[in-house]
């Protein structure tokens, strides 16, 4: 399901049955989860999957028995697990009086395409220095931040080293830096995610060609990309984040480190176009230097048979980035002034051993150069992680994100066949020890499916923090790379989800991503009838256009100040304190942004996992037009009282174009509708003001209600209405003062008196207005109100 809409869901409905809403794959495993959090799970022992439509039951099973999770909620489940269902449809599980969402069971392409078509998609609509115009999710932007074509090189910060003395550049110098994707929920661009993020998206291409082609994201057509419609485009756009890592290389072949404004982050509602603020280069570092040559060296093999320059040019890149890090073999890590003023820290001054040991292992698959094998074998890859002392290679695992990308590093140094002779490893168990016996893959993917009952929402995680989604789904994806390694004598054609013994566990991070989760959402925007509407990013919130694909943080309970969460994110204020348990810390509002931002390197790792499973596609279903919001009729706000009575209002007002009715409220409450133009209100109370309300409708659509004030004639003798108001008198000299029921006398009375003494609702009543006493009602008559203020 897609779409651009922000409401949609009641976000206090809870459903007893969580499951992936998206779907399961006919031929993999298929699990879904009760609570306690939203229903008794003690007082029901099976379920039944129905049709969606219809009701019918098409499977039956018992459930598992009820677990206790510590981990990160306090809820009791059961499983319910229906893998032996294998007719493709639309269902439903059901159990006791509690139903989940709908989902689908069909081939993984059937299930899956769309949705790796917009979490491909969301990387061009999310460009820089681009003019979007997209009709299907209605996204009209840019181009956004034009300035990057001459971003202003930073002065080195007043404690490091100038490190721009022996480079082509200057501080103050401009440079063109104007391709990239924008990182996160800001429009910052950073070395680090976005390398590990198109690399990401480069080894999903590389493992899964066949699920890729030309035309399956839909460019809109104002993206002027000369690529479009010529390779998969999955390539055009990793070329656009490629091209950007290439403006950032510095003669000397490292990188800069980012692109952003120095002073403060522009406000959330401000469009990419309509932030001016001066851009500018900050930074360098080894690791950063690490992470491109990585992406540099992937793009020289992969885009060797599609476009043999440009491959060319990626190889030379990556040479040059790794003959500057064999230059500068410590940890390089030099700011420039007010670096971080504007933009995410993206801090990297503890080590840089897995980044370089990364590059070394892509230089060493894509040339075969015995050089970088030699440099990883002779060289200490050690380091400090938080999880303790680290050394590669080795049985080092971690979820691939700009702080540690060793799990690519893990996997390219296996596909090389790297050596490890004389080193004390042994040749088969370095790098594929590495990708099967850490811990974590070894005890879930590996050694044991059921050793994740500790986790009964499939986390994938150890700890919950900001961003953990993605590490789950990244985790996830190194435990197929595991499974393969481990038992890659095993023919697992069509693919490793068909073994139904590990595919549940396997794939278990991207259930909890869509649906099967604490809160029941699908943390991916326009993906499932519960889905993330309110991410927290500019895009999003300046134009009120809700982009499919995107994959948010998730629920963690780290929100408070002394967690260093400043006071702009609102998570801590929607939950219900620090004792929340962190899966039910999730908030979808724009607001926090500890849970609920996007990030390019958030969804690559949910990119590389979809193209595992979606098996061949040769054409991807086009998006439906976005539902954005009907335009709001014009209001009725030229209206009149044709007369007022002691007991009733009869209204008039100006007919609104292609208005089908209209709509009459009585203090605020619907009263009646009329196809004509006027309407008269009964059941009044003599001289007491009413306020009358008017919409007009529209193809079902109402525009806002226009109000205006009106006063019921007294019992018995007065004057007439003016203007829906009767004068009061409140003097008690028998003269009507008082024109605007305020009951006193103002200018503004004594103005109504002066615009209606022509009016015979007045002229023909001198015994309640003749002030000056000569029998007529006249401007000296007016006068006299005025004077006696």
């Amino acid at each position: 399901m897609t779409g651009t809409a922000f409401a949609g869901h009641d976000d206090d409905e809870y459903r007893g049955v969580r499951v992936n809403q998206v779907g399961y794959p006919i031929d993999g495993g298929k699990r879904a989860i009760l609570t306690s959090q939203a229903m008794d799970v003690e007082s029901v022992s099976s379920f039944e999957v129905v049709d969606a439509d219809t009701g019918e039951t098409v499977y039956q099973d018992s459930l598992s028995s009820a677990m206790d999770d510590e981990f990160g909620t306090d809820h009791t489940v059961k499983w319910a697990d229906f893998t032996d269902l294998d007719e493709p449809g639309e269902y439903r599980i059901v159990a006791g009086e509690a139903e989940s969402y709908s989902f689908t069971v069909d081939e993984a392409s059937e299930v899956y395409a769309e949705l790796l078509r917009d979490v491909g998609r969301l990387y061009t609509l999310k460009r820089s220095n681009t003019h979007i115009d997209d009709p299907y999710t209605g996204l009209e932007i840019g181009p956004g931040h034009s300035q990057d074509e001459d971003a202003i090189v930073a002065e080195p910060a007043d404690d490091a080293a100038d490190f721009l003395a022996e480079e082509d550049v200057a501080p103050g110098d401009t440079i063109d830096v104007s391709a990239g994707w924008y990182d996160a929920g800001d429009y910052g661009k950073y070395v680090n995610p976005q390398a590990v993020s198109v690399a990401q998206l480069l080894l999903a291409y590389e493992r899964n060609p066949e699920a890729f082609h030309v035309g399956q994201f839909y460019i809109p057509d104002s993206v002027d990309d000369p690529d479009v419609g010529e390779l998969p485009d999955v390539l055009v756009e990793c070329k656009y984040a490629l091209r950007f890592l290439a403006q950032m290389q510095r003669s000397s072949g490292s990188l800069f480190y980012k692109v952003a404004g120095n002073e403060s982050f522009p406000p959330d509602d401000v469009a990419p176009e309509a932030d001016d603020q001066e851009r500018y280069v900050f930074g360098h570092s080894s690791v950063g230097t690490a992470h491109a040559c990585g992406a540099f060296a992937m793009a020289a093999r992969v885009y060797e048979d599609h476009d043999p320059e440009f491959a060319d040019e990626m190889l030379g890149r990556a040479e040059d980035a790794w003959s500057w890090l064999e230059e500068n073999p410590d940890l390089v890590w030099e700011q420039s002034r007010n670096q971080d003023a504007g933009s995410g820290a993206y801090g990297r001054s503890d080590y840089d051993e897995p980044d370089r040991y990364w590059a070394a292992a892509e230089l060493l698959r894509t040339t075969g150069d015995d050089s970088y094998d030699q440099w990883i074998q002779n060289t200490d890859l050690s380091w400090g992680s938080f999880d303790g002392a680290a050394e590669v290679p080795g049985d080092v695992e971690a979820p691939i994100d700009w702080n540690n990308p060793v799990g690519l590093g893990q996997y390219a140094y296996y596909k090389a066949g790297g050596a490890l002779g004389g080193t004390g490893q042994d040749d088969s168990g370095s790098a594929a020890a590495g990708l099967t016996s850490a811990f974590w893959v070894g005890q879930r993917y590996v050694g044991d499916a059921a050793a994740d009952v500790h986790d009964v929402y499939t986390t994938g995680v150890y700890d919950f923090y900001w961003g953990h989604l993605k590490s789950g789904i990244s985790r996830g994806v190194q435990g197929l790379w595991a499974k393969e390694v481990y038992e890659e004598s095993v023919d697992y054609s069509p693919h490793w989800y068909t073994d139904e013994e590990f595919s549940d566990t396997i794939a278990g991070p991207l259930h909890h991503a869509l649906g099967r989760s604490a809160t029941g959402h699908s943390f991916v925007t326009g993906h499932g009838e519960k889905s993330t509407e309110n991410p927290h990013d500019r895009i999003v919130q300046s134009t009120g256009t809700l982009i499919p694909g995107m994959l948010v943080g998730g629920g963690h309970n780290a929100v408070f100040p002394e967690n260093g969460v400043d006071s702009g994110d609102c998570t801590s204020d929607h939950i219900e304190g620090e004792g929340t348990p962190h899966l039910m810390s999730y908030v979808d509002e724009h607001c926090s942004y500890a849970t609920n931002e996007w990030a390019i390197n958030y969804t690559a790792p949910l990119f590389m996992m979809l193209a595992e499973i979606v098996g061949e596609i040769d054409e991807t279903p086009e998006p439906e037009t976005g539902d954005t919001d009907p335009e709001t009729p014009t209001s009725p706000d030229d209206q009149w009282t044709n007369e007022v009575t002691e007991t009733s209002i009869e209204m008039g007002w100006e007919a609104v174009a292609e208005a089908d009715s209209y709509r009459v409220y009585l203090e605020g409450s619907h009263e009646t509708e009329t196809s004509t133009t006027t309407a008269t209100v009964t059941g009044l109370e003599a001289g007491t003001s009413y306020e009358i309300g008017l919409s007009a409708v529209v193809d079902d659509e109402e525009s806002d209600v226009a109000t205006t004030t009106v006063t019921t004639q007294l019992d018995g003798e007065g004057p007439p209405a003016i203007d829906g108001t009767q004068p009061q008198d409140t003097t008690g000299d028998g003269l009507h003062n008082d024109f605007t029921a305020s009951e006193s006398t103002t200018t503004t009375d004594v103005n109504v008196f002066f615009e209606n003494v022509d009016n015979p609702d007045v002229a023909d009543y001198p015994e309640y207005y003749d002030f000056d006493g000569n029998g007529q009602v006249t401007v000296t008559d007016v006068v006299e109100l005025f004077d006696s203020l």
